[in-house]
């Protein structure tokens, strides 16, 4: 009897401690959830700010006289995904169109894949031909894209992301912090129209919304 005793004590101190810990596992998740929703959050109010500043907008004067914010989506951390870098040899270069019809030249710095709900996509990245090969491996990646929001939910000529360089072969890929091309707020900007490659299948409902 007194083993039995013994023994579901320790069941019962083993049950509370591994309670203890999914609890406070739970309590961690939500606090780096909440954290990370107010770091997007504080971003997008510093430029609502900026774009208030006509040394820093991207607006022509006439949205500056009305503008009360951009706007997005929710902010959903299932978007902020690991990708896995796959860097190109001799990085082609390819000729990229802007809206305001001129081209300019860009190399593919490699491809990107990730996973959304379990099925995997692939996006091209890239940096300007202009930029010194010394440089590359340091500087950021111009990831365009359009998907199937594109011309409904969000502009149509596609958003963009700016991805950090990592130094292995996996990087973040955060489509909350996706956004739009300036020329959707002043048509004098030129910006680069995402190439067909870049276009996915589905909706990112993530990042930046039409203004």
């Amino acid at each position: 009897m007194k083993n039995v005793q013994i023994f579901f004590s320790i069941l019962l101190f083993t049950t509370l401690s591994n309670s203890n810990l999914l609890a406070q596992q739970y309590d961690n998740n939500l606090d780096n959830t909440t954290a990370y929703k107010k770091q997007i959050e504080d971003f997008r109010k510093q430029k609502d700010i900026d774009y208030m500043i006509p040394e820093k907008t991207m607006l022509t004067k006439e949205l500056m006289e009305d503008f009360k914010g951009l706007k997005y989506f929710p902010i959903d951390s299932n978007y902020n995904l690991i990708g896995k870098l796959t860097r190109l040899e001799n990085l082609p270069i390819i000729k990229i169109k802007t809206s305001t019809g001129k081209v300019s030249d860009y190399a593919i710095y490699g491809k990107i894949t990730f996973e959304i709900g379990s099925k995997s996509y692939e996006l091209s990245v890239y940096q300007s031909a202009r930029l010194p090969e010394e440089k590359r491996k340091t500087s950021t990646l111009f990831l365009p894209f359009t998907d199937q929001t594109s011309g409904d939910e969000t502009y149509g000529g596609g958003r963009y992301l700016v991805l950090d360089n990592p130094e292995g072969n996996f990087l973040t890929i955060d489509f909350n912090m996706t956004y739009n091309p300036y020329c959707v707020y002043n048509p004098n900007h030129s910006c680069p129209i995402p190439p067909m490659e870049n276009d996915l299948p589905i909706k990112i409902l993530a990042g930046e919304l039409m203004y």
